[in-house]
């Protein structure tokens, strides 16, 4: 059996970063906090908490040492309570994320509605219409944008995990809709590479296997996309996670993995899939 893996599988650059100003925290003596886990892969979040990275539940603030905010962001007005109370603040923030904050704080403040598309309860939403001064609203699908009331102006701007075709539709029907409509590309470039890989692999593998957390929405969307195409899907966390048994009639597999996977995990993953079947040599 062959295995074709993804070219952008695994961490990002945010995720990358967001690591790694973990571990460099960790080198000090006071105790460290995130929010809620720091990466949507529990793996990942439990290999930094046995080095002193320690998550609370999304809604339990810390009452000392040091907040470090997860790659998704926090609310503002929640940052700057903790902040208020004494605790030192590390942001950790993907910059991506800070970059539509920046724009919707921007927007919002000369008066003109903000529209976000995105998944209601996700943290990188719940921070991102923190920043909105004004009126802000909520879209998750066509339908909703379908239904939302005419207004004369908006901007509009999308999780930057969200499904790009996705958001193209429903960005084209609220500039349908609405008669001043700014449209601004937030999608992250890794995660549309990563959709547009995932559609190559469903259409030129027998099956598709996506490493990642659950908890993880852009890992989540890779699973959809590619079991929508109709090929055999799977969403593992880990290599144990694995149906062997179903992978027997499959040639070749292709593998992809979210923004939070770890590479040793989508590694053991492969090495699995390629002892099943080995493919033999050619000579």
């Amino acid at each position: 059996m062959k295995v074709v893996l993804a070219k952008t599988a695994g961490f990002c650059m945010g995720v990358k970063r967001a690591v790694q100003i973990a571990l460099e925290t960790a080198q000090g003596k006071e105790e460290i906090f995130t929010c809620g886990p720091l990466i949507h892969n529990p793996q990942a979040v439990e290999t930094l908490r046995a080095k002193g990275v320690i998550p609370l539940p999304d809604e339990v603030d810390p009452d000392h040492g040091i907040l470090l905010i997860r790659a998704h962001g926090m609310p503002a007005d929640r940052i700057a309570r903790l902040r208020a109370r004494g605790l030192t603040i590390v942001d950790a923030t993907c910059p991506h994320v800070v970059s539509s904050q920046k724009r919707i704080a921007t927007c919002s403040a000369e008066g003109i509605p903000v529209i976000i598309v995105g998944d209601r309860e996700h943290p990188e939403i719940l921070s991102l219409q923190s920043f909105a001064a004004g009126p802000c609203h909520i879209l998750s699908s066509l339908a909703e944008a379908q239904a939302f009331p005419a207004v004369e102006r908006a901007m509009v701007i999308a999780q930057t995990t969200f499904n790009a075709a996705d958001y193209e539709t429903i960005g084209a029907e609220l500039r349908r809709k609405i008669p001043h409509c700014q449209v601004f590309q937030s999608i992250c470039k890794a995660t549309s590479r990563r959709q547009e890989e995932v559609h190559r692999l469903a259409r030129t593998c027998d099956a598709v296997v996506v490493v990642g957390g659950r908890n993880s929405a852009n890992t989540r969307r890779l699973a959809e996309i590619a079991a929508a195409s109709g090929k055999p899907t799977f969403h593992v966390e880990t290599a144990a996670e694995l149906p062997l048994d179903n992978f027997a009639a499959f040639t070749t597999v292709g593998v992809t993995a979210g923004a939070s996977t770890p590479d040793w995990i989508t590694e053991e993953v492969i090495d699995c899939l390629t002892s099943l079947h080995p493919v033999p040599d050619s000579d």
